[in-house]
């Protein structure tokens, strides 16, 4: 059979000390390179350098400096697009004009609500399937805190709490509030209200970041999750209260058990296996949540299944996050689903305090 070609939109920098690890397009690559029926065949940066650097990681792949130019002559089945947010819907677009039957977009995939929905409509008119990539539903501990959270055992859940450490919520924050919505399955998120805090700013791939946010979600069934953003919180970084106990998920291994994920409560006391695997890489293939989901893209668009990372969680996802920035700019509670017009806040219209 004739393989899928592929290709990566925005290659990234190479990390001489760690193989390109620290780039996405690297993970992306090494992934779809380990899948067999895909090929992947060529990437674009806007730098020189970058896509130099990645021909010489992946011998055989072709380089442009224009993914236009890269889509028109390449015409890949297989679009991997991995350049900053602010960018992703054009390039989204380019490639679903090329023909692109698979659609796999970094997070944040957009950063308004108008521009993610134009891509999944435009996909479904071309047939086409799209992934945003939370690679972290594929990890043992993630799974392993849902099965807690949604089993019988400790009753249904009534309240998630988020710790995000760090400033820069829209970063590191999208895989905390995805893996919160995994665990709050076939609940629909209905209203939001938060205060940021923008004395502070920041950059991340082209966004402007925040100091601090504190925010609440509610549900459809009442139960509802709390966020807090900003300082270094302690452990645990998520927190579900269900009617009869409590299940924790770490950021990394919380005593000398080396166990991420423990429950409690209904006179009953679990801990996690000792995955090898924790919230950020496993230990010893950094890149194996990736290889997961990549493989998981290719049987569910042949098999035409759902996935775990279609693109609709995530869009469940980003109106929560775009929820925060929009209930604090309004000053007040917000209902869900938002305007196509709501986008990242820009901080030259926020309070310089918050609200």
């Amino acid at each position: 059979m004739t393989k899928l070609k592929a290709a990566i939109v925005g290659c990234g920098p190479c990390n001489a000390t760690r193989g390109g690890n620290n780039s996405i397009g690297y993970a992306h690559a090494r992934a779809i390179r380990r899948l067999p029926g895909v090929e992947l065949t060529a990437a674009a940066s806007r730098n020189p350098k970058n896509v130099a650097d990645f021909q010489a990681e992946f011998a055989g792949v072709k380089g442009y400096t224009e993914y236009q130019e890269m889509l028109h002559k390449e015409k890949p089945e297989w679009v991997s697009i991995c350049a900053f947010p602010p960018d992703r819907e054009a390039m989204a677009m380019a490639a679903l004009e090329a023909g692109c039957r698979i659609l796999w977009i970094e997070k944040p995939f957009t950063v308004s609500i108008g521009a993610a929905r134009r891509i999944l409509a435009a996909a479904t008119a071309r047939n086409c399937r799209v992934y945003v990539n939370h690679q972290r539903r594929y990890g043992l501990c993630f799974e392993w805190f849902k099965e807690r959270v949604t089993g019988l055992k400790f009753g249904p859940v009534r309240r998630v709490s988020l710790q995000h450490p760090g400033k820069g919520f829209i970063n590191f924050g999208p895989h905390l509030v995805d893996a919160a919505l995994l665990a709050l399955e076939n609940r629909q998120p209905v209203a939001v209200q938060a205060a940021v805090d923008w004395s502070v700013e920041g950059l991340y791939q082209g966004i402007r970041t925040e100091t601090n946010i504190v925010g609440t979600v509610w549900f459809d069934d009442k139960s509802r999750l709390s966020i807090e953003s900003g300082d270094k919180f302690n452990q645990p970084c998520l927190q579900a209260v269900c009617e009869n106990g409590v299940v924790e998920l770490y950021l990394s291994p919380y005593d000398a058990t080396g166990s991420i994920c423990r429950a409690f409560g209904a006179g009953q006391s679990q801990e996690s296996p000792l995955f090898g695997e924790h919230f950020h890489h496993n230990d010893t293939d950094r890149n194996l949540f990736y290889d997961r989901a990549a493989a998981d893209i290719l049987q569910c668009f042949q098999s035409g299944h759902p996935s775990r990372i279609d693109a609709s969680h995530a869009l469940t996802g980003l109106e929560v996050i775009l929820g925060l920035y929009e209930s604090a700019r309004q000053g007040r509670r917000i209902g869900l689903p938002l305007g196509d017009d709501v986008s990242l806040v820009d901080p030259a219209e926020a309070p310089a305090q918050g609200t």
